[in-house]
This record gives structure tokens, C-alpha cells and sequence, in this order.
């Protein structure tokens, strides 16, 4: 990812990106181990995990018989692995590890590059990456969706 887009998911995530001085973590050795075509995915997650971590301990505060505080998420590792996104964290409750795992498992059908989600697949041999098909100079070259699904060109509606 380009420095411009971690800085600005550290920024305005502080308390999920924090890279902690001697972790070996590796989000704290490495950063964002992944494409631009991503960073919109973890700009909504990153989003919607910290709303729900204010927004319920705010009332965990107001109503502890009621609501039980979550404890911060910390970004452990962000990468790309077998052709998806890995989100590694620590902290968090159910819903929010339903939230990444929704993530993760949408990232194979967007291009880790360009962002797109129509036209995308992978190559079936070697190392899996998910792009466009533009991108691919692999004639084997595997689209995600079905065809019939393709002309349908969802991005155009």
C-alpha cells in the first residue's frame, strides 16, 4: 500500500494502527503488507470497528449492568495471503471478528491493484494474486464470478 493511504488509515485509526516501538509484531515491523485496491475495504472496516468500540463502551460506561466494554481492537498483521486479505488483530468482541471475516473473505472478489470488483479472478497455477483481468498475464487466468454474472457488468448500473 502507498505510504499516502497507510498514513492516512494510521491517522485517522490511531488506536487500530499502532505500531508499538520493539514489537516484533509484524504489523509493527511491516505495515500494510497489501495493495491500494484494498485500502477502501480497510477504510470501512477500520470505520465500523471503531464506531462500534465507542459507541458500546460510551454506553458500557452509562449502563455496566447492561453492556460490557470491548476491548480496543490493535492491528497485529494486515497482508495478503493466498489471494485475500488477512486482517490479524487482538481484542474486539463476536461481531467484529464476524465483521473481518466478512472483509476478508469479499477481498477475493477485488482487485488488490485497481480496486474493481468486476472481471476479477486469479491465476490457477503459481503464486494466487486477485486482480482484474487487465492485470493478468496468466492464461490461466481464473474469473471469480460466472459469466452470465460478468454481463451483467454490475459496475454500470
Amino acid at each position: 500500500m502507498t505510504e499516502e493511504r497507510e498514513k492516512y488509515l494510521v491517522e485517522n485509526f490511531p488506536l487500530i494502527y499502532k505500531k508499538e516501538e520493539g514489537s516484533n509484531n509484524p504489523y509493527s515491523l511491516f505495515g500494510f503488507e497489501c495493495g491500494d485496491g484494498w485500502f477502501r475495504i480497510l477504510y470501512w472496516l477500520s470505520k465500523h470497528i471503531q464506531n462500534k468500540i465507542d459507541r458500546n463502551n460510551r454506553w458500557a460506561e452509562k449502563y455496566p449492568d447492561q453492556y460490557k466494554k470491548i476491548e480496543q481492537v490493535k492491528a497485529v498483521q494486515v497482508k495478503e495471503k493466498f489471494g485475500g486479505l488477512r486482517f490479524y488483530y487482538c481484542g474486539g468482541d463476536e461481531q467484529i471478528g464476524a465483521v473481518v471475516s466478512f472483509v476478508e473473505e469479499i477481498s477475493y472478489s477485488i482487485c488488490e491493484t485497481t480496486g474493481k470488483f468486476e472481471d476479477i479472478g486469479h491465476n490457477t497455477k503459481g503464486w494466487i494474486k486477485t486482480h482484474h483481468a487487465e492485470l493478468s498475464k496468466s492464461k490461466d487466468f481464473k474469473f471469480v464470478d460466472d459469466e452470465e454474472l460478468r454481463k451483467l457488468n454490475l459496475g454500470n448500473n
